[in-house]
């Protein structure tokens, strides 16, 4: 008989022990100081639910963002591959320079017509002749 009260005694020690260490992790709110087992335990409780649903909710969290990390990754290895044919497409295309890319010489008359082709001479400078290059009849001399 006295070693069945010892060990219930001991029972109780630890099963309060227990309590109190429940109590530490359960947030009670602001309610009176002291507990009942009961409603230590039924918070415990809807404590552990929220924060199986917390943990639901992070997990569910981090797969939606994994997918959403492989699609950017396939999106962007999909860009980099059409900048890569399209840097190359544009090196083909800056060797095949077009006329309106070309250079203009503003110094050559290749292009002009033969009337304004003609370079004036020293007579024409001193006003002898009227040439494309006068100031319309100006005569120096």
């Amino acid at each position: 008989r006295s070693t069945h009260n010892e060990m219930e005694k001991n029972r109780r020690a630890h099963l309060r022990l227990c309590l109190e260490k429940l109590k530490g992790l359960v947030p009670l709110g602001p309610e009176a100081a002291r507990h009942t087992t009961l409603s230590l335990l039924t918070k415990a409780k809807l404590h552990i639910k929220k924060l199986e649903d917390y943990d639901r909710k992070a997990v569910h969290q981090i797969e939606q963002l994994q997918r959403e990390q492989r699609h950017l990754k396939r999106q962007l290895e999909k860009l980099g591959i059409e900048r890569i044919r399209m840097d190359s497409i544009g090196s083909t295309v800056s060797s095949e320079r077009s006329d309106s890319d070309r250079d203009v010489d503003v110094e050559s008359t290749d292009d002009l017509p033969a009337d304004l082709k003609k370079v004036p001479s020293d007579s024409d400078k001193r006003g002898g002749l009227q040439s494309v290059w006068s100031d319309e009849g100006y005569s120096s001399s």
